[in-house]
């Protein structure tokens, strides 16, 4: 556990939790004074950003990253990059804190550049997740895993879209959107197979991106939705919360044999 007390791991893990303290702050400012200061909500963002440049540059040991996620894959005959991973979730964040300034003033700019982020992270799960689900066929115990969560997201997405933010001509502009953050969910599920992996450090990217989910349905739904959810003190906080545990969840990778990811 002397892991956890090192630098290397509590310089970006309080960075990114102050960066949750706050979005928390700011939405206690909404409840107090009925007054949003979205400088204060991007602020936020800018803490996990950093706490993501910190984890790339100062924290983690590339080689050593490297080995841990080529050691675990369970399909040999497919090379990964976890180097993309690593360098892609830094571009994640950073163009997750232009949409989040952007949409304030802009709906369509702003989920354009959030649409951008979407395939950036798909792009860094690609790093250390074989996103074709084709190529799991050799392994069978995988493959039927994958066509399970394959199954589940396309019942799910086109599912919440239609019930809770489909209202007419006009939302019809957001399909691209849930198509691409489904697409992204449904990819970070694939991650649980790969089982030679620290169970933190999976399950930390499979909530965040259901949070990630959750905060833009209910941006959706505040937007075009005709039932509103009346949730929208939780878009910030739960999006917030989501970048966090995204970036910060390599910070819990361990290998079976208990080797981490950190610098020396």
């Amino acid at each position: 556990m002397s892991q956890y007390r090192s630098s290397r791991f509590l310089i970006p893990f309080i960075l990114g939790s102050i960066g949750f303290l706050t979005v928390l702050f700011s939405e206690y400012i909404v409840i107090d004074q009925g007054e949003k200061i979205v400088e204060v909500s991007w602020l936020a963002s800018l803490f996990v950003v950093l706490s993501t440049l910190i984890i790339r540059f100062y924290s983690l040991d590339s080689k050593r990253v490297n080995q841990i996620m080529i050691e675990s894959n369970p399909l040999k005959a497919y090379e990964l990059n976890p180097t993309r991973y690593l360098n892609w979730m830094v571009v994640s964040m950073l163009v997750g804190l232009i949409a989040t300034i952007t949409i304030h003033s802009n709906f369509i700019y702003g989920m354009l550049v959030y649409l951008l982020m979407q395939f950036c992270l798909i792009v860094a799960f690609s790093g250390i997740i074989t996103v074709n689900p084709l190529k799991y066929r050799i392994n069978p115990g995988a493959f039927r895993k994958i066509v399970i969560a394959l199954f589940l997201w396309v019942i799910l997405i086109p599912t919440i879209y239609l019930v809770l933010v489909y209202s007419d001509v006009d939302s019809l502009i957001v399909v691209p959107y849930v198509v691409a953050i489904g697409i992204m969910a449904c990819i970070s599920w694939f991650g649980l197979i790969y089982n030679r992996r620290s169970g933190l450090f999976r399950w930390l990217m499979i909530i965040a991106t259901g949070l990630f989910v959750f905060s833009d349905t209910l941006i959706g739904n505040d937007q075009y939705g005709t039932s509103k959810i009346n949730l929208g003190y939780l878009i910030d906080v739960t999006y917030v919360l989501n970048i966090f545990l995204l970036s910060n969840a390599v910070l819990f990778l361990r290998s079976k044999l208990g080797m981490t990811p950190f610098k020396n």
